[in-house]
C-alpha cells in the first residue's frame, strides 16, 4: 500500500509536509532579500542575516532535504512507471 492510499492521514501528508518545511526553511531567504532592497543602508546588515540564517542550517539538514527530495521523486517515477 502506498502511502496516497492509507487510511491513515498522518501517513498520507508526511511526505508533502517534509518537503514543505524545507522548502520554506530554505525560501524564507527570498522575501529577506528584497526587503533589504527597499533600503540600501540596510541591504548589507540583511546580507549578512541571510547568510548568518544560512550558515545556521545545519549540513546534514541540506543532505537529509536532498536525499528525500530525491528519494521521494525516484520512488514515484518508478511507481508510475509500474502501473
Amino acid at each position: 500500500m502506498s502511502g496516497e492510499d492509507s487510511a491513515d492521514a498522518w501517513t498520507r501528508r508526511a511526505r508533502p509536509t517534509f518537503l514543505y518545511v524545507m522548502y520554506a526553511l530554505l525560501l524564507w531567504s527570498i522575501p529577506m532579500g528584497l526587503l533589504a532592497g527597499l533600503r540600501p543602508a540596510m541591504a548589507a546588515a540583511m546580507v549578512r542575516g541571510m547568510a548568518q540564517y544560512l550558515a545556521a542550517i545545519p549540513e546534514p539538514l541540506y543532505a537529509l532535504f536532498g536525499t528525500g527530495y530525491l528519494g521521494y521523486t525516484v520512488a514515484r517515477e518508478w511507481g508510475k512507471r509500474r502501473q
